[in-house]
């Protein structure tokens, strides 16, 4: 038996909202959001599949009640493209502790991508063309791969599990999603090594609180400036060109008391503060530090000189989607 969709939220929502058949066989339930514009240019779709972290009940939920609010980004973006997104798991907290059953260890099995695009595709062409018996086949011209939080993980393992569609890959965005924890390697050592190689495509990463350090990590490592051991390199290394991170601010800065968006961050600006520098003004590069304190230090200065409003893990998915989104 194949994977079907039936569409729900009629008349709620613009666009079609399609869910996953409860009594379907399919690899993963799954939403699907077909924005009100037509959703094809012939038999070509542009495809941002998400990968949601913690306390998602389900993958109606993802649509209807999580704070990301990831259907109503892409409606508001105004671009043509099809939102897919597994449901992967419900993780709750219990006593400061998670319960549940949330995995994403599936998406790392060979061609798991191939396989659940190839199966979401034809419910779709089935969706839209339910009298034919063999519908047209949907093809991915560009493929982008979303995550906010817990995500991360499947994003990481996602990547490399795309046969086919590796070539139609064109970004990753991951918003507040490189804990602590993953690994070996960890999230910074992986996305450096992932963009060092043959496949590589630009990667964009915007951090709140809980993901500085990973995040602080990775954009120095991206810019020749760090090893993967924390220290600062004796030598600076060509940077990546596909690599963009970000602090995820909306707050206003004690220094300036100026409300600042994401994008409004200069890189030079954060750097005043991130970098770590010697106190007789002697470049940062020269000064002696210890195993693994070059790192270290930076992501105290960040965590010391950019408050976070109390929001803001929802806010960078919210506000980091739409704007990818709109740029895409």
């Amino acid at each position: 038996m194949r994977c079907e969709l039936e569409e729900d939220d009629i008349g709620n929502f613009q666009g079609v909202t399609l869910f996953t058949k409860g009594t379907a066989h399919c690899i993963k339930p799954t939403a699907v959001y077909l924005p009100p514009k037509p959703a094809a240019s012939g038999n070509m779709l542009d495809v941002v599949i998400w990968l949601h972290g913690f306390f998602v009940r389900d993958h109606k939920f993802l649509f209807r009640n999580d704070p990301a609010r990831i259907r109503e980004q892409v409606r508001d973006s105004n671009k043509n493209v099809v939102l897919i997104a597994p449901f992967l798991g419900f993780e709750y907290s219990v006593k400061d502790k998670f319960a549940g059953n949330y995995s994403v260890k599936d998406l790392a099995k060979p061609n798991w991508g191939e396989r659940y695009l190839n199966e979401v595709l034809a419910a779709i062409s089935h969706f839209q063309f339910p009298d034919l018996k063999s519908p047209p086949r949907l093809q991915i011209d560009k493929l982008v791969i979303a995550c906010h939080s817990g995500g991360g993980n499947g994003m990481r393992n996602l990547v490399g599990s795309l046969g086919k569609y590796q070539s139609n890959l064109r970004a990753c965005w991951g918003f507040d999603c490189l804990y602590d924890g993953s690994g070996p390697p960890d999230h910074a050592t992986f996305w450096y090594r992932w963009l060092s190689g043959p496949n590589a495509r630009p990667l964009d990463i915007i951090y709140g609180p809980d993901t500085l350090p990973q995040s602080v990590k990775l954009d120095l490592m991206g810019r020749g400036l760090a090893t993967p051991e924390g220290n600062k390199a004796e030598s600076r290394r060509p940077a990546l060109k596909n690599l963009n991170v970000s602090i995820g601010h909306y707050d206003a800065f004690p220094a300036f008391g100026q409300m600042v968006k994401v994008n409004d961050l200069d890189p030079s600006f954060v750097d005043r503060f991130m970098i770590p520098s010697t106190a007789d003004g002697a470049p940062f590069m020269h000064k002696p530090w210890p195993q693994g304190k070059f790192l270290q230090q930076a992501i105290t200065n960040v965590r010391e000189a950019f408050p976070f409003p109390k929001d803001i893990h929802y806010m960078i998915a919210r506000g980091g989607f739409l704007d990818r989104l709109r740029k895409f």
